[in-house]
């Protein structure tokens, strides 16, 4: 699969993205076609690079714009569009299909041939937080296998904590294993820090998708 499936004539119509994620996708398929003037992760360094990748990312969007079914921006937004809006193919988190496939749906998951986009969620501990040895503590389990697992079967997210798999049920664990090959896991691509400048330039290029 490619990010650039989404954009085929025959699924025209029934397309699902939240807006500036889309527009990742995009530059990852552009990238991979030797179609952007820099390296995408050149994006979160300076804004030349940034301005110039996504002038040519919003382009290629806006011309495919009309085979959208729906954006969307909340776990059950991307949901919804396949249940109710007509949706048949989308860029969205692995929990979106995780839900529907457990509710019946035919519908599966697979990982781009570009780089799933990944990420490990983080902690903000307040300066002035009391009995910082136990928030510690609770940041340690949060991360073991067990408590992954237990994420995964509460959220339908995948989960960051190594061996996690070993603790899932059988059935959540054959969404995942046929969600994720070996190979995909080695080629994830992980969102880059992103400094305020980008996040009020990437919101200006999602503005200009959403309303073009």
């Amino acid at each position: 699969m490619s990010y650039g499936d989404l954009w085929k004539p025959e699924n025209a119509g029934g397309v699902t993205v939240r807006g500036h994620s889309a527009l990742v996708g995009i530059g990852l398929w552009l990238e991979k076609a030797g179609k952007l003037p820099f390296p995408l992760l050149d994006s979160y360094k300076n804004e030349k690079a940034m301005r110039a990748n996504f002038d040519v990312i919003l382009k290629v969007a806006s011309e495919h714009k009309s085979s959208l079914a729906q954006f969307w921006s909340t776990a059950n937004e991307a949901q919804g569009a396949f249940r109710a809006n007509g949706a048949i193919i989308g860029q969205t988190w692995d929990s979106t299909a995780f839900k529907l496939q457990s509710e019946g749906e035919p519908i599966a998951y697979g990982a781009p041939k570009e780089g799933a986009l990944a990420w490990m969620e983080g902690f903000v501990i307040p300066k002035n937080a009391n009995n910082i040895d136990s928030v510690y503590e609770f940041i340690n389990w949060y991360y073991t296998p067990e408590a992954g697992a237990m994420f995964v079967q509460a959220t339908g997210y995948n989960t960051t904590s190594k061996g996690a798999d070993e603790f899932l049920p059988a059935d959540v664990k054959a969404f995942f294993t046929n969600s994720y090959n070996r190979e995909d896991l080695a080629n994830l691509w992980w969102w880059p820090i992103q400094e305020p400048w980008y996040v009020a330039l990437r919101n200006e290029y999602q503005d200009r998708y959403l309303s073009a």
